[in-house]
Protein backbone atom coordinates (compact mmCIF):
# COMPACT_ATOMS: atom_id res chain seq x y z
CA UNK A 1 0.00 0.00 0.00
CA UNK A 2 1.06 3.43 -1.06
CA UNK A 3 1.31 6.36 2.35
CA UNK A 4 -1.78 7.83 1.45
CA UNK A 5 -3.58 4.83 1.56
CA UNK A 6 -2.09 3.53 4.81
CA UNK A 7 -2.95 7.43 6.39
CA UNK A 8 -6.38 6.88 4.82
CA UNK A 9 -6.75 2.80 6.30
CA UNK A 10 -5.14 4.44 10.01
CA UNK A 11 -7.89 7.18 9.99
CA UNK A 12 -11.03 5.32 9.21
CA UNK A 13 -10.05 2.55 11.74
CA UNK A 14 -9.70 5.45 14.47
CA UNK A 15 -13.13 6.53 13.23
CA UNK A 16 -14.12 2.92 13.31
CA UNK A 17 -13.31 1.96 16.74
CA UNK A 18 -14.55 5.66 18.45
CA UNK A 19 -10.47 6.80 19.46
CA UNK A 20 -10.70 9.63 16.10
CA UNK A 21 -10.14 13.18 18.02
CA UNK A 22 -11.78 14.02 21.03
CA UNK A 23 -14.14 11.27 20.79
CA UNK A 24 -15.84 11.48 24.43
CA UNK A 25 -19.45 11.82 24.90
CA UNK A 26 -21.86 12.27 28.05
CA UNK A 27 -25.18 10.82 27.52
CA UNK A 28 -27.95 11.29 30.16
CA UNK A 29 -30.14 8.80 29.87
CA UNK A 30 -33.97 8.84 31.61
CA UNK A 31 -35.90 5.72 32.21
CA UNK A 32 -39.57 5.66 33.45
CA UNK A 33 -42.75 3.30 33.65
CA UNK A 34 -44.71 4.15 30.69
CA UNK A 35 -48.45 5.67 31.22
CA UNK A 36 -50.51 2.41 31.35
CA UNK A 37 -48.03 0.75 34.28
CA UNK A 38 -48.84 1.32 37.78
CA UNK A 39 -46.01 2.73 39.26
CA UNK A 40 -46.92 1.80 43.40
CA UNK A 41 -43.68 3.84 43.96
CA UNK A 42 -44.47 7.03 42.46
CA UNK A 43 -48.16 6.49 44.38
CA UNK A 44 -46.60 6.29 47.84
CA UNK A 45 -44.02 9.07 46.93
CA UNK A 46 -47.01 11.17 46.30
CA UNK A 47 -48.70 10.28 49.52
CA UNK A 48 -45.66 11.19 51.26
CA UNK A 49 -45.53 14.96 49.76
CA UNK A 50 -48.85 15.44 50.63
CA UNK A 51 -48.66 14.15 54.33
CA UNK A 52 -45.65 16.76 54.18
CA UNK A 53 -47.39 19.71 53.61
CA UNK A 54 -47.40 19.91 49.40
CA UNK A 55 -51.17 19.80 48.87
CA UNK A 56 -50.71 20.85 45.21
CA UNK A 57 -48.96 17.13 44.70
CA UNK A 58 -51.32 15.79 41.46
CA UNK A 59 -48.98 12.60 41.36
CA UNK A 60 -45.77 11.29 40.78
CA UNK A 61 -44.13 8.88 38.19
CA UNK A 62 -41.00 7.65 39.66
CA UNK A 63 -38.44 6.68 37.13
CA UNK A 64 -34.38 6.26 36.68
CA UNK A 65 -31.40 8.79 35.46
CA UNK A 66 -28.15 7.27 34.03
CA UNK A 67 -24.91 9.56 32.94
CA UNK A 68 -22.82 7.10 30.87
CA UNK A 69 -19.46 8.34 29.73
CA UNK A 70 -18.46 6.48 26.26
CA UNK A 71 -15.92 7.06 23.36
CA UNK A 72 -17.74 7.60 19.83
CA UNK A 73 -16.47 8.61 16.23
CA UNK A 74 -19.35 11.01 16.24
CA UNK A 75 -22.47 12.22 18.01
CA UNK A 76 -24.52 10.37 15.46
CA UNK A 77 -22.74 6.73 16.36
CA UNK A 78 -22.76 8.09 20.59
CA UNK A 79 -26.10 8.20 20.36
CA UNK A 80 -26.84 4.96 18.47
CA UNK A 81 -24.82 3.26 21.13
CA UNK A 82 -26.65 4.52 23.76
CA UNK A 83 -30.01 3.51 22.29
CA UNK A 84 -28.82 0.21 22.20
CA UNK A 85 -27.59 0.40 25.19
CA UNK A 86 -31.43 1.63 26.49
CA UNK A 87 -32.88 -0.83 24.39
CA UNK A 88 -30.78 -4.33 25.50
CA UNK A 89 -29.69 -3.23 29.63
CA UNK A 90 -31.23 0.40 30.80
CA UNK A 91 -34.70 0.26 30.18
CA UNK A 92 -37.09 -3.05 29.82
CA UNK A 93 -39.22 -2.19 26.67
CA UNK A 94 -42.44 -3.68 27.72
CA UNK A 95 -42.77 -1.59 30.52
CA UNK A 96 -40.73 1.28 30.27
CA UNK A 97 -39.59 4.41 27.80
CA UNK A 98 -36.52 6.06 27.80
CA UNK A 99 -35.22 9.03 26.75
CA UNK A 100 -31.73 10.62 26.26
CA UNK A 101 -29.20 13.63 25.10
CA UNK A 102 -25.59 13.03 24.49
CA UNK A 103 -22.99 16.17 24.38
CA UNK A 104 -19.66 16.94 24.73
CA UNK A 105 -18.29 16.38 28.40
CA UNK A 106 -18.71 19.78 30.30
CA UNK A 107 -21.22 21.63 28.76
CA UNK A 108 -24.27 22.67 31.07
Amino acid sequence: MTKAKDAKKKKDTKAATGKGGDGTYLARVYVSLKPTVNDPEGITIGGALGSLGFGGVLGVRSGRYFQVMLKAGDPKDAATQVDQMCARLLANPVIETYSFEVEKPGKK
